[in-house]
């Protein structure tokens, strides 16, 4: 069974131009519309209050590109990372950062010091930046001292452990 810590050692994966500028622009459109609704379900002073769209939420032609993208991002990663195991995204989401917004280095299936944390089943994340018009929000691995420059449309994956 595919775990996060058999996958301790692949590399950080980047694929640019992951996403075409049509598809990121069509995503950036429904997530910059005023009619869209972001997640308010959290109380406010979580860090996630309104910043994400869950796929419930989203019109029939988004959520159809949305799996479309997952699908294709789930072969990539498989490939790379070659995995023979099936694997399954558990959200799958759009989510803004806003200024100001910032989240300490983490991993996704365990505590900073290895114990399992309450998503011990993600073996990986990935994440998708849809633009680049931003200041700041760089994403930064600190134990491997990198940091990507991000690009429209590139797809980042890596595996979820600390």
């Amino acid at each position: 069974m595919l775990s996060a810590k058999s996958l301790v050692g692949k590399p950080i994966g980047l694929k640019e131009n992951f996403l075409s500028e049509e598809e990121c622009e069509t995503l950036l459109a429904y997530c910059r519309n005023e009619q869209t609704t972001w997640e308010t379900y959290l109380p406010e002073d979580d860090v996630w209050y309104a910043r994400m769209i869950n796929p419930r939420l989203m019109p029939p032609d988004i959520l159809e590109l949305m799996g479309n993208i997952r699908q294709r991002a789930a072969t990539t990663i498989k490939a790379d990372y070659q995995i023979t195991d099936p694997i399954y995204a558990d959200t799958l989401q759009l989510v803004r950062w806003r200024p100001g917004d910032a989240q300490a280095p983490h991993a996704d299936c365990e505590e900073p010091d290895g114990r399992p944390n309450p998503f011990p089943w993600r073996a990986f994340a990935s994440i998708i930046y849809l633009n680049t018009d931003f200041e700041g929000g760089q994403i930064y691995f600190p134990k491997h001292g990198k940091q990507p420059e991000i690009k429209q449309g590139m797809l980042a994956y890596f595996p979820s452990t600390a």
